[in-house]
């Protein structure tokens, strides 16, 4: 099988491919266009439409998934944030629209995240340890404004023809799905998160990379331009690397620089001022962060949070692609950057919702020895 998946945002794609990983081997993940004329079998892009509009994520989407590869062996794949951010319905008519399929197999539940599709309708753990909370987006409602009659199904259910929105609450629910879905003759549409993923490639006989051995080669440049709380727990968690900027001057790039050289380690935020708005302050990340790294030596890993913040660093350094090559752990991904100021340096990203207080902190201690013979 030769995956070829659409996704809304930069970290999305990397992690959905990642399940993919020991199946097609490194995966190519682009954001700009597809590489006419010589297509890869197996790709993932990024169309950047988690903040567009409703009617411009159709359009970019459709453009996209009409140039997908489609030869016997492709698996087409609609991303879905697991939290139903995004235009999942637009985006999904746009893929019926382009590839013409048989059957379309809506399953965002994530399990692994503790999200969950029942009767329906996304959940996501409450305040307490019995409790759910419905995600803000319905998803059926959303197809059915697309004009499609819509089959819910549970596990075990044949796949009917057309779209059909599955209930899943466990892994071994989307493995029945994705076992369901794969004995079809006809031609699959599959949506979903990266549990459904997941769960395909566990029905092709291989699980997504392990992490072994892994060292994360320094020094390690972090840059995480997300205030989401679980990012701000995780950066809080490791205050002797965490360096934060006015700005991406010059005075800024000496002052990373010589932490990096000091340390083997630093991790850059950027002080934004109280009470900007978000689209400001997404736009003034992009552009510092930018000014930034163009100032900066290669370092030997960036680690990344947020898929704007990868998206506009890989765009500032003019690379081409993504390789992406495994996983850390489930939501960690780890790729190559193709092209660019930064070509060949190992880039490891994660959406800035994701990952417990102490993730970073665990990942930093992946870091190569900072001098040869040293014990890690």
């Amino acid at each position: 099988m030769h995956p070829c998946l659409i996704a809304d945002d930069l970290t999305g794609a990397l992690d959905t491919a990642a399940q993919f990983a020991a199946i097609a081997g490194p995966i190519p993940v682009y954001w700009q266009s597809l590489p006419y004329p010589a297509l890869p079998n197996a790709l993932a892009f990024d169309s950047g439409t988690r903040e567009a509009t409703r009617d411009e994520a159709r359009r970019r989407v459709a453009a996209i998934a009409a140039g997908l590869p489609r030869s016997p062996g492709s698996l087409h794949y609609a991303k879905l944030d697991s939290l139903l951010r995004g235009h999942a319905g637009a985006e999904i008519a746009a893929w019926i629209a382009a590839t013409a399929p048989d059957h379309v197999i809506v399953a965002p539940a994530f399990p692994y995240q503790g999200r969950i599709m029942r009767g329906g309708i996304q959940f996501t753990p409450g305040d307490d340890a019995r409790s759910w909370t419905a995600t803000a987006s319905d998803l059926r409602a959303d197809l059915e404004r697309e004009s499609f009659a819509v089959q819910p199904c549970c596990p075990g259910a044949a796949v009917p023809a057309g779209v059909s929105l599955w209930d899943a609450e466990t892994d071994a629910d989307l493995d029945a799905i994705a076992a369901a879905g794969l004995a079809l003759n006809g031609r699959v549409l599959w949506c979903g998160s990266s549990g459904l993923a997941g769960a395909l490639a566990r029905q092709m006989g291989t699980a997504a990379c392990d992490p072994v051995a892994v060292r994360l080669p320094r020094p390690i440049l972090g840059l995480f331009g997300t205030n989401h709380p679980a990012m701000t727990a995780q950066i809080d968690a490791c205050p002797e690397h965490v360096l934060a900027l006015p700005d991406g001057g010059s005075t800024s790039a000496t002052v990373l620089a010589q932490r990096l050289d000091r340390d083997g380690i630093a991790l850059a935020t950027l002080a934004l001022p109280e009470g900007l708005a978000r689209s400001d302050a997404a736009n003034r990340i992009e552009r510092e962060f930018a000014r930034l790294v163009r100032r900066l030596d290669p370092p030997g890993t960036l680690l990344v949070a947020g898929g704007e913040t990868l998206r506009g660093l890989c765009l500032a350094l003019d690379a081409d692609r993504l390789d992406l090559d495994g996983q850390i752990w489930p939501g960690v991904p780890c790729s190559i950057l193709r092209g660019g100021r930064f070509d060949g340096v190992r880039v490891i990203s994660k959406s800035g919702a994701f990952g417990d207080p102490s993730l970073l902190r665990r990942l930093l201690a992946l870091a190569a020895p900072l001098h040869q013979g040293e014990q890690a």
